[in-house]
């Protein structure tokens, strides 16, 4: 049985008389497969009564009671409570398992040991025609008239306000799911629900999200929301992908925001937000490992594991001296180097770099000529500004859909 097929139909006292329709039934949230705990009947007099499940002898095309109305005391909408038609029918509904955005086209209803039981939701195209009574138009369509069923304790019910989430394992199934699965929900829905699911994330979390979302939607959510929540993520955000957010903004929202941030970060992005977008300084970050060059392996093996708390990737070492680069190391150079050996006898030299006005295009064509993790930027006698990621750069050669498919190697 669906919902669809109860609803509007006549509701019978125990006496045989017809008091009205049924307009709505409500559930509870507290159970995987929750029960009717009442029904709420559109009476003929225009008024609404909310009768509990004790006083309901059947549900179906009509609607019995056990005894006359009179003699019914009203049930009270709890907090946990659900309204099938309200909050759920043609809802959008997140379905945990396959990661996707559904719509709600109708709801299934079985009865067991004396209770009609929600056993799940129906997102299936033949839901909806049968429900609008076309299930003749199906064939001609080539629309199988097999069920669509998502079982109901694997779907997460998105209201407006993300805190009215009734099912009691939403908000913990959508912080399972990895960055890019949620950032794939969130690109499916409007940025009302989308900024709720953000709202439910910690900050990094969110901040790991935001950076997976589509560039065209991600400045709409930052916007969208409270400003000290979108100061926080900006925080845990890389300052390259924080740039490119911050400079799709109103200047007045973008100076805002940064002001409020730690000045370093502040800083940092402001220096990203001087370049032109499509340049190596627009697309670089300047959160990169480097260790000046009169250091020995030993010295530099001590620093490592602070000097990682604070950069993108730390699998290239950057060798300067007086602010300007002189070599670069790998991990794995560091790693099999002797203690005592000073920096500039490991330490390749010259490096490939790329200048920091230079066109995007050619970052990525260099980065893949030389088969480059990340490439390092430079200005004014090769002072070291910041580098270019491999992932950025694939940024500038695929489209986002395959994007998306590529590994992020430096999180």
């Amino acid at each position: 049985m669906y919902l669809s097929e109860i609803l509007k139909k006549p509701v019978f006292d125990g006496a045989g008389k017809k008091i009205g329709r049924l307009k709505d039934a409500i559930v509870s949230s507290e159970v995987s497969y929750p029960i009717i705990k009442a029904i709420i009947v559109d009476k003929d007099d225009k008024k609404t009564v909310n009768i509990p499940y004790n006083y309901i002898d059947l549900i179906g095309n009509e609607t019995k009671l056990k005894t006359n109305l009179d003699e019914i005391r009203e049930y009270k909408i709890q907090n946990l409570d659900i309204r099938l038609l309200e909050d759920v029918l043609d809802r959008q509904v997140v379905d945990i398992e396959d990661k996707k955005v559904r719509r709600v086209n109708d709801i299934k209803i079985s009865r067991s040991h004396g209770y009609y039981h929600i056993i799940g939701v129906d997102i299936g195209f033949y839901g909806i025609l049968k429900r609008l009574g076309l299930e003749k138009i199906a064939k001609p369509l080539h629309v199988k008239s097999n069920e669509n069923i998502i079982a109901w304790e694997d779907i997460d019910t998105l209201n407006q306000d993300y805190s009215k989430l009734k099912l009691k394992v939403a908000k913990q199934s959508i912080k399972k799911l990895h960055p890019a699965d949620i950032a794939e929900i969130v690109d499916q829905l409007g940025i009302n629900e989308s900024i709720n699911i953000l709202n439910s994330l910690d900050d990094e979390a969110a901040a790991d999200t935001l950076e997976e979302v589509s560039p065209e939607r991600q400045a709409y959510l930052l916007e969208g929301m409270d400003v000290r929540r979108a100061v926080k993520i900006l925080d845990e955000m890389d300052p390259d992908d924080a740039a490119d957010v911050l400079g799709a903004l109103p200047e007045e929202t973008t100076e805002e925001l940064l002001g409020l941030l730690e000045p370093k970060e502040s800083e940092d992005i402001r220096t990203l937000l001087e370049y032109p977008e499509n340049t190596a300084g627009g697309i670089m970050t300047t959160e990169y490992a480097y260790i000046e060059q009169d250091l020995t392996v030993g010295e530099v093996m001590k620093q490592l594991r602070d000097i990682a708390k604070d950069v993108e990737t730390i699998y290239y070492v950057y060798v300067s001296r007086d602010g300007k680069l002189t070599g670069v190391l790998s991990l794995r150079d560091i790693l099999l180097a002797e203690p005592d050996m000073k920096i500039s006898e490991v330490m390749i030299s010259p490096v490939i770099t790329i200048d920091i006005m230079e066109e995007e295009e050619e970052v990525a064509r260099k980065i893949a000529k030389y088969n480059l993790l990340a490439l390092p930027v430079v200005e004014d006698e090769n002072k070291l500004k910041g580098i270019v990621t491999v992932d950025d750069a694939i940024d500038i050669v695929l489209p986002v859909a395959w994007k998306k498919r590529v590994p992020r190697m430096f999180r």
